[in-house]
């Protein structure tokens, strides 16, 4: 499995559509400082574009970042391993936590 092949990640929270974009920003930032197997993850689904171009090939690569639980991180049990407040959300009032992570080797 490709997430095996890592030792080191940074875990951070942040707002509910922003989650990839900081990922993406972190990710170069690590990438540039040498670890160029860095690799980031978001949040939820991808809203980049309207409708998905998946079989044509993504029209947002620079951009574009998969969501930690679509890789089969627990998100839940991550978050709580490393101190962070997160909770299933049973009404709209209850508070939202979203995580991203960036993968270092």
């Amino acid at each position: 499995m490709v997430l095996d092949s890592y030792n080191r990640a940074i875990l951070f929270e942040g707002e509910r559509h922003g989650t990839k974009a900081i990922a993406v920003k972190m990710e170069r930032e690590v990438f540039l400082s040498g670890y160029h197997k860095a690799f980031g993850l978001g949040a939820g689904p991808c809203r980049l574009c309207n409708t998905c171009a998946f079989g044509e090939g993504c029209r947002y690569p620079d951009e574009a970042r998969p969501a930690m639980e679509a890789c089969g991180i627990d998100v839940f049990a991550t978050a709580r391993k490393h101190g962070f407040t997160i909770n299933v959300v049973k009404t709209y009032s209850d508070p939202q936590h979203y995580f991203g992570l960036v993968l270092i080797e």
